[in-house]
């Protein structure tokens, strides 16, 4: 029995990618158990570097519709960590809604939470007021400024719809910062493909960057962990389904 943690951000270049290789890591440090499912087909950035990722697929096709549902099987179990790739809004609501996911999770001891990466632009925070409203409170989100694109968001605090939401899904709703990772440094991590617990990095990579690098992890894994969407105090639970009305 497990969450399902949707990494999400729906436009391409907002950071989506690099957030879900720093919960993987979170969960790997902290000995979480968890499922990891890519669903980037075309670009598998996360499975590049955590081989023990499974494959899953969005489609609107009809022979590919059940593409997706590997993920909700490993649910069952475990929570579940998927990278979603951009431009999958309409397919991932079809998995969704067709499949009264929402309706149903709770009887297995499954529910989901969208972290929505987002770059600060109009388009970036409009997909997830869409996302938001779509879904109400029947879904949890989490709100990632990501201030490797946006260093300053005090430009939401006088946004009418931002604060509109913000009062209304307070229950379902929280938001955390993406720390930024200086592009040289990703660079280096990215182009020699090291994990980000990878031993070359202390042999290999300047002292400097491993300073920013360790500091950059432990912003992130503090953010996530004061969501609390991790404790195993917090995690969805079975319903009794032997129960007679």
């Amino acid at each position: 029995m497990g969450r399902i943690h949707l990494i999400d951000g729906e436009k391409g270049g907002v950071g989506k990618s690099l957030f879900a290789r720093v919960m993987v890591q979170y969960a790997i440090n902290k000995k979480l158990e968890h499922a990891l499912v890519d669903a980037d087909i075309t670009n598998q950035d996360v499975k590049r570097f955590y081989d023990y990722a499974v494959d899953a697929e969005f489609s609107e096709a009809l022979n590919k519709g059940d593409k997706a549902d590997i993920i909700f099987e490993l649910a069952r179990k475990k929570p579940v960590i998927v990278n979603l790739p951009a431009n999958v809004f309409p397919k991932v609501n079809n998995w969704i809604h067709r499949g009264k996911l929402l309706e149903v999770a709770s009887k297995y001891g499954v529910d989901i939470c969208k972290w929505f990466v987002c770059d600060g632009g109009f388009e970036s925070i409009d997909l997830f007021y869409q996302s938001i409203n779509l879904h109400k409170d029947k879904m949890l989100h989490v709100f990632v400024m990501n201030l490797g694109k946006t260093d300053d968001w005090s430009f939401l605090n006088d946004n009418h719809a931002y604060k509109t939401l913000t009062n209304k899904y307070k229950n379902t709703l929280k938001i955390i910062d993406f720390p930024l990772l200086y592009p040289g440094d990703r660079y280096f991590i990215d182009s020699n493909k090291f994990r980000f617990d990878a031993s070359n990095i202390e042999e290999t990579m300047p002292i400097m960057s491993q300073q920013r690098l360790s500091t950059f992890l432990e912003e992130s894994h503090l953010a996530i962990e004061r969501t609390q969407l991790w404790s195993k105090e917090k995690q969805p639970v079975k319903q009794n389904l032997d129960v007679k009305n």
